[in-house]
């Protein structure tokens, strides 16, 4: 059995990211035929995804991230003769043995503007090394697989699509158990919900293509993330929530208002589809892969053009239920996370081998 230490961090995030989200769902999966050991930041809480022996490594003071995998884990896995699995875009410079890297984007390389000059080229100079001294990389779409092949000149055998499934928790009967949450919040009446935090989501295109709505009878616009909107009347910000409370404000929204500029894979779009919920969005990246027909489409992603499609979906009920059903047979039909897991083994196997 393949012996498997794996770079755990992103399961140790309150709330988890979308990357921690989708190791918890793998992780009981894969345990059924690797020999699994989950190596964290001896800082932060342990993991809450069952019985896996835990590695916890210590990082001097509070040095950034990058320090932890480079030294800490670089220091570690001297003694470890399996095989390492970097699941957040890079491997430690100094390991040589068997290894498989999960890239989910290649955003530092195409939308340099997102970062700052020091944390592009540290992502850039760790992804680059990584995907030319892997044995396997593994991503969540094929839009995500042609950007790395064509990108970093990698042989399309060695790049794995394992896309990620939909929580069961995103699903229509979520909408009757949302009024606390809006209680909670002080939102009454109708709603489209919107997310901030990253700069592609373009929160600020959200709002102002909430905006164009109609003032009569417009519903309210609820930012969930990490990312304020501005004090504007009609407008509540919700923060960062649990999957719990993100699937009830999901399942109750007349739609979900997504202008991102560009996605991995767009697993936020998916559980919109699967609660019911119309998405409204452009054809960027991977979200035609994921959505199909079951998106209102805008023509653009300009705030013109989204504001447009909103209206569209916001002001015809006939248009929302004909979305709804678009959508629930389309995350319906989305990969299993067992199905997933059983790609990410090919990539072990090869790296393995």
């Amino acid at each position: 059995m393949i012996r498997v230490a794996l770079d755990a961090r992103r399961l140790q995030d309150r709330p988890y990211t979308g990357v921690g989200r989708l190791m918890a769902h793998f992780l009981p999966f894969l345990s059924k035929h690797v020999e699994i050991l989950l190596l964290t930041d001896a800082r932060r809480p342990s993991p809450e995804v069952g019985d896996f022996e835990e590695v916890r490594l210590d990082v001097p003071g509070k040095l950034p991230e990058p320090v932890w995998l480079q030294l800490s884990a670089a220091r570690w896995l001297r003694g470890f003769t399996g095989l390492f699995h970097g699941t957040y875009n890079a491997i430690p410079l100094a390991w040589r043995g068997p290894a498989v890297v999960s890239m989910y984007d290649l955003s530092w390389e195409h939308h340099p503007e997102d970062f700052s000059l020091a944390r592009r080229m540290s992502l850039v100079t760790q992804a680059r090394w990584s995907a030319r001294h892997v044995g396997a990389i593994v991503t969540c779409s094929e839009h995500a697989r042609s950007s790395i092949i064509a990108t970093y000149k990698i042989p399309a055998d060695r790049v794995f699509n394992a896309p990620p499934a939909v929580d069961p928790i995103f699903n229509p009967a979520r909408a009757a158990v949302v009024a606390p949450v809006l209680a909670r919040l002080g939102v009454e009446g109708p709603y489209v919900t919107a997310m901030g935090g990253a700069r592609r989501r373009g929160l600020e295109v959200a709002v102002a293509a909430w905006q164009r709505l109609p003032a009569a009878g417009r519903p309210s616009l609820v930012v969930v993330g990490s990312e304020a909107p501005p004090p504007v009347p009609g407008i509540v910000h919700a923060g960062r929530i649990s999957d719990e409370e993100w699937s009830a404000v999901l399942a109750g929204a007349e739609a979900f208002c997504y202008p991102t500029r560009f996605e991995g894979y767009g697993m936020p779009a998916l559980e919109a589809a699967a609660s019911g919920i119309p998405v409204v969005c452009a054809r960027v990246a991977s979200l035609p892969e994921v959505l199909g027909s079951a998106a209102e489409w805008s023509a653009s992603g300009s705030v013109a053009d989204i504001g447009a499609a909103l209206e569209r979906v916001v002001g015809d009920p006939v248009r929302r239920a004909a979305l709804r059903e678009a959508g629930l047979a389309r995350a319906a039909a989305a990969p299993t996370w067992e199905q997933s897991a059983a790609v990410q083994l090919q990539a072990y196997e090869m790296a393995a081998s």
